[in-house]
C-alpha cells in the first residue's frame, strides 16, 4: 500500500529502522513511504502512522550489537529507563540466577515483559512477580520495543510501570554463525558467546531457528578486595568491621548475659579468616564468597508460519532455554543460635551461653542452579470480510519456568545441638578432631524445586467501525484466559525449618483469571485522534477490576505531534505474597527519621547509651552485633498474608514530538505514576518497633538479657524479627524523558547517526505504612538522571561507534553520604570482510572507570545492580553469513 509521505512519520520510521551498521537511511525512508498498517507496542490497532500517542523506544538488533553487551539482560540493565538498576545473577541469593528490568525504579513487578506481544511466563524464583530476562536468547531478538507508560487496558492491568516487548526473529532466510569473547582487565569475569541463526522459506511459509549459547564466569569478592583496599576499604579500617566481618565465626563467639558480653575463644585470631575485634573474633566472609554468580545459557528458538489459504495463516513459536548458575557463599552461619552448658567439657567460660558459630568443616555454601524455560505458542490469524473487512487472531500458549537448585554444605541444627550437649563437638576449635568427625553427620544438602506454569488462550478481531473525513475508525475487541500454577518445594528438613544457614521457604498455589478488552481509535478531526480502551480482569482469588485508558494525539502542523494519555491499572498480590511459607533473610536496619527511629536495634542502643553515660564506661559493647550500627545485619522472618488486597494505580503523561526535517526527530515526554495500597513490608526500623510493642503479626525474639558491670540489666541480642507482608503504602513518581535522533551525511566520508536518550526523575515519593512521606528523588541509590549518547559512523564496509553512558549523582543528606556521577565510554569498530563475514572489535568502559564506592552500601561497597566493577572490557566478535 503506497501512502503519501509525511515528514514526522518518515523521521520516526528512520529512527525505528535505521541503526549503526544496519538499515540505511535510504531504505528506512522507503519503508516509511511504502508503509502498510502495522501494530506497534501500546496498541492493538493497526495503523499507517508509526508515531502515535504512546511514548515508545525502539531498540534494534544492531543497537544491541553496538553496545557490545553479552546478553539482552546486560543490555537492558544498562538501559536509561531501568532508572535505579535491577537484579542480576548474584551469589548467596534465592534469586541468584535471575535478572530483571525495573521501569522508572518502581520495581520489576510493575514492568510487563512480552514476547511478540504476549506475556513471557514469570519466574517462580521471584514468586511469580517478575520475568527472568536471563532466559531470553539474545541471538533470537529482532528488536525490543519499550513502552514508557502504563498499559493496563491493553496488555493486562499489572502493566503499570511500562512494557518491554521483545520481538523475536522470524521470516529469516539464510544462515549466520557468530562467536564472541570478552576479557575484562579488572576483576570482572571472562565471558563468551556462540550463536547460529538460520531460516528457510517457500512461497507459502517460513521456518526460522536460532541456537544461542552464552556463558560468564564467577566473580569472587576476594578478586575485588585489592581495588577496595586502594580506595580505603578493608576489614581493618575503623568502622567497617560490621560490613566485612561477621559475629558468626569459627571458632565460635560466646555470648553470655551473666558475663555481660560476647567473647571470642582463647586464641581465636589464629584461625583462618578469623580476625580479632575487641573481646571477640569475627569471620571475614569476603575472603570466601562470590559477588556475582556464574551463568551459562543454552537456548533454541523455532519460529514458523504457513499460509493455509489466501487469507489464513498458521503460526508457531517454540523456545527452549536453559541456564546453569553457580553461586558461592561463605560457610553457613548457625542462625539457630545453639547453646552450650556451663559444665560442657569444651566450654572455657564456665557459664551457660549462646554461640555465634559458623559451620566451616564442609567449606563454602555452593549453590548449583538450573533454570529451564519452555514456551510453546501457536495459533491462526487472517483476514475476512466481516464488518466490511477485518483482521483476526486466535492463539494458545503454554509456558513453564522451573528451577532445580542443589545447595551444598548447610547443616541440621538439632544434630549440631545434640552433639554439643553430649560433649562430642568442640565449637571453639575448628581443627579439633570432633569437628571433622561430625561435619559430614551435621552437614545437609538443600534441594529446591520451583515452577511457574502459565497456560494462555486468547483471541481478538479488529475492523474499522466507520470513517470520519475519509479516515478509518479502528476497533479491536478480544479476550484472554490465564491459568497459573506456582510451586516452590524444598527438601523435608528445610521445609520443617531444621536447616541452619538457609533462607528458603515452600509455597504453592493456583490462580485463574480471564479478561475481555476493547480498543478504539476515533479520528475526531483531520489532525486530532482519540483512542479509548478498557480491560476487565477477573481473578478467582482476589476479585475483579476494570482498567480504562484514554489518549489523544494532535498534529497542528505536519512536523509536530502533541500527545497525552491517562489510564488506570491494578496488580494482584502474588501467590507468594498470599500463601508463601515464612522465609528468613538478613537485613541491615536503616534509620527512619520520619518516625524518629535511629536505625539498628534502636531500643537496645538507647539502653546501652544510657548505661554508658551513667557508668562512665563509654566503650562498653557486649553485643555480637553493635545495636547502634546501621550496617550490621539482623535476621528477619518474612511472613505471607492471605488478607492482602490488590494494588491500584493511576498513570498519565503528555509529550511532544517535533521533526523539522526527515533527518531530525526530538521527543519530550512527561510521565506520572501513582500506586496506592502497595504490597510490601513496613520499614525495618518500624517492624522492630512494632515487635517491641507487640502489635499483631509483628514480634521479636531476643537472646538472654545482658547483666552489665554494676548489675544493670540490658536487653538481649535481637535474634529474629517478624516482618509480615501488608498493604497500605503509596508510591508516586514523576519525570521527563528526552529522545533525540539526528542523522546526517558527510559526503564521501559516509554517514553519522546520533541518538541521545535521557530521563530525569522529578519526584519519587514513598509513604510506607504508618510513616511519613519520603521524598526520595536523588536520594541514596536513586539517581535523578540517566542518559546515553550514541554516535555511530558507517561508510561502505566500515563502521564505528562511541557510546557515552551517564548515571547521575545521588546522596543521603542526613547521613552526609554523597555518590558522585558515573560516566563511562564504550567504543567499537567493525568491518565487513570479502568472504561475507564481519569482524567487530570493541571496548566497554574504555577508561576503566571504577564505580562509586561508599560504606553505606555495605560490602562490597558499591551497588552491583546499578554499576559494575569489571573495569575496561575488551571484546571481539566475528559473524559469518552463508
Amino acid at each position: 500500500m503506497n501512502r503519501k509521505t509525511h515528514k514526522l512519520r518518515d523521521a520516526i520510521a528512520i529512527a525505528l529502522l535505521a541503526s549503526a551498521g544496519g538499515t540505511t537511511v535510504a531504505s528506512a525512508q522507503e519503508a516509511a513511504t511504502n508503509l502498510d498498517r502495522v501494530e506497534v507496542t501500546g496498541s492493538r490497532i493497526k495503523r499507517a502512522e508509526i508515531e502515535g500517542p504512546n511514548p515508545i523506544t525502539v531498540i534494534s538488533r544492531q543497537d544491541i550489537e553496538v553496545s557490545g553487551e553479552l546478553s539482552v539482560a546486560d543490555f537492558l540493565r544498562n538501559n536509561v529507563y531501568n532508572s535505579y538498576g535491577s537484579a542480576r545473577e548474584s551469589s548467596g541469593s534465592n534469586t541468584g540466577s535471575i535478572s530483571t528490568f525495573s521501569m522508572r525504579g518502581l520495581g520489576s513487578e510493575y514492568t510487563l515483559v512480552l514476547l511478540d506481544g504476549r506475556r513471557m511466563t514469570k519466574s517462580a524464583s521471584a514468586d511469580g512477580a517478575a520475568a527472568n530476562i536471563n532466559l531470553i536468547p539474545t541471538a533470537a531478538i529482532e528488536r525490543i520495543e519499550i513502552l514508557r507508560e502504563g498499559a493496563g487496558a491493553i496488555y493486562g492491568a499489572d502493566a503499570i510501570g511500562g512494557v518491554v516487548n521483545v520481538i523475536l526473529r522470524k521470516d529469516y532466510e539464510g544462515l549466520t554463525v557468530s562467536v564472541g569473547h570478552e576479557s575484562p582487565d579488572g576483576p570482572g569475569p571472562d565471558a563468551s558467546s556462540v550463536a547460529v541463526s538460520g531460516g528457510i522459506s517457500s512461497d507459502r511459509g517460513n521456518v526460522t531457528f536460532v541456537i544461542d549459547h552464552a556463558e560468564r564466569d564467577l566473580m569472587y569478592n576476594r578478586d575485588i578486595l585489592p581495588i577496595l583496599a586502594k580506595n580505603g576499604y578493608s576489614a581493618t579500617t575503623p568502622g567497617l568491621s560490621s560490613a566485612f566481618l561477621s559475629a558468626f565465626n569459627a571458632p565460635a563467639n560466646f555470648y553470655s548475659g551473666d558475663l555481660g558480653g560476647t567473647f571470642g575463644a582463647p586464641g581465636c585470631e589464629n584461625f583462618e579468616n578469623s580476625i580479632r575485634a575487641g573481646d571477640m573474633c569475627r569471620f571475614n566472609h569476603m575472603m570466601t564468597s562470590a559477588n556475582e554468580a556464574s551463568l551459562k545459557r543454552d537456548s533454541l528458538l523455532i519460529n514458523a508460519n504457513y499460509e493455509l489459504t489466501e487469507n489464513t495463516r498458521f503460526f508457531f513459536r517454540g523456545i527452549s532455554s536453559d541456564t546453569n548458575s553457580l553461586g558461592v557463599y561463605a560457610a553457613a552461619p548457625v542462625d539457630s543460635y545453639p547453646t552450650i552448658a556451663a559444665d560442657n567439657p569444651f566450654n572455657p567460660f564456665g557459664v551457660d551461653g549462646t554461640l555465634y558459630y559458623r559451620f566451616t568443616p564442609l567449606g563454602t555454601r555452593d549453590s548449583v542452579r538450573r533454570d529451564h524455560y519452555r514456551d510453546y505458542s501457536f495459533g491462526l490469524e487472517g483476514e475476512n470480510d466481516w464488518f466490511g473487512g477485518s483482521t483476526w487472531q486466535l492463539y494458545a500458549s503454554h509456558g513453564r519456568v522451573s528451577l532445580s537448585s542443589v545447595n551444598y554444605n548447610y547443616g541440621i541444627a538439632s544434630i549440631l545441638q545434640d552433639a554439643i550437649d553430649a560433649g562430642n563437638f568442640n565449637p571453639f576449635d575448628p581443627t579439633h578432631p570432633s569437628v571433622a568427625e561430625y561435619g559430614p553427620i551435621i552437614g545437609h544438602t538443600v534441594y529446591v524445586e520451583n515452577e511457574q506454569r502459565t497456560v494462555n488462550v486468547g483471541g481478538n478481531i479488529g475492523f474499522d467501525l466507520f470513517e470520519i473525513g475519509g479516515r478509518p475508525s479502528g476497533f479491536v475487541v478480544g479476550f484472554d484466559y490465564f491459568d497459573d500454577r506456582l510451586m516452590f518445594e524444598l527438601d523435608s528438613q528445610s521445609a520443617a525449618g531444621n536447616v541452619f544457614g538457609s533462607a528458603g521457604a515452600g509455597l504453592g498455589g493456583e490462580r485463574a483469571n480471564y479478561a475481555v478488552y476493547f480498543e478504539s481509535l476515533l479520528p475526531l478531526l483531520d489532525s486530532l485522534n482519540l483512542s479509548i480502551a478498557g480491560r476487565y480482569d477477573s481473578y478467582n482469588d482476589v476479585g475483579s477490576k476494570f482498567s480504562p485508558r484514554a489518549s489523544l494525539e494532535f498534529r497542528p502542523i505536519e512536523s509536530l505531534l502533541l500527545r497525552g494519555s491517562w489510564g488506570k491499572g491494578f496488580r494482584a498480590p502474588t501467590m507468594g505474597d498470599l500463601y508463601g511459607a515464612p522465609a528468613t533473610t538478613n537485613l541491615a536496619i536503616s534509620p527512619l527519621s520520619s518516625a524518629g527511629l535511629a536505625g539498628g536495634d534502636a531500643a537496645t542502643c538507647a539502653a546501652l547509651n544510657a548505661y554508658r553515660a551513667e557508668s562512665g564506661n563509654a566503650n562498653f559493647q557486649p553485643y555480637p552485633v553493635n545495636p547502634c550500627g546501621t550496617n550490621a545485619q539482623y535476621q528477619f522472618t518474612i511472613t505471607s498474608n492471605t488478607d492482602l488486597e490488590p494494588e491500584e494505580a493511576t498513570n498519565w503523561g503528555a509529550g511532544v514530538v517535533w521533526s523539522p526535517n526527515e533527518n531530525l526527530s526530538i521527543a519530550v515526554d512527561y510521565y506520572d505514576v501513582e500506586i496506592e495500597n502497595v504490597i510490601g513490608t513496613v520499614p525495618l526500623a518500624l517492624a522492630l518497633a512494632f515487635g517491641e510493642q507487640g502489635i499483631e503479626r509483628y514480634g521479636i525474639t531476643r537472646g538472654p538479657s545482658v547483666v552489665a558491670p554494676g548489675g544493670t540489666i540490658l536487653p538481649g541480642q535481637a535474634q529474629n524479627i517478624l516482618l509480615p507482608i501488608v498493604n497500605g503504602a503509596v508510591q508516586h513518581t514523576q519525570g521527563v524523558d528526552l529522545d533525540l535522533n539526528y542523522r546526517f551525511d558527510i559526503g564521501a566520508a559516509g554517514r553519522i547517526n546520533t541518538k541521545l536518550t535521557w530521563t530525569h526523575t522529578l519526584a519519587d515519593d514513598f509513604t510506607a505504612v504508618q510513616a511519613d512521606k519520603l521524598e526520595r528523588a536523588g536520594d541514596f541509590g536513586r539517581p535523578d538522571d540517566r542518559g546515553q549518547l550514541v554516535v555511530a559512523w558507517e561508510r561502505g564496509d566500515f563502521g564505528a561507534a562511541v557510546i557515552a553512558n551517564y548515571i547521575g549523582p545521588h546522596e543521603d543528606t542526613e547521613e552526609e553520604i554523597y555518590i558522585p556521577s558515573w560516566t563511562t565510554f564504550d567504543a567499537q569498530v567493525n568491518v565487513n570482510v570479502p568472504w561475507n563475514g564481519r569482524v567487530t572489535l570493541g571496548v566497554r568502559n574504555v577508561g576503566g572507570k571504577l564505580p562509586p564506592f561508599s560504606t553505606a552500601y555495605g560490602s562490597p561497597f558499591y551497588d552491583n545492580e546499578l554499576y559494575n566493577i569489571y573495569g575496561r572490557v575488551p571484546y571481539i566478535r566475528y559473524e559469518q553469513n552463508f
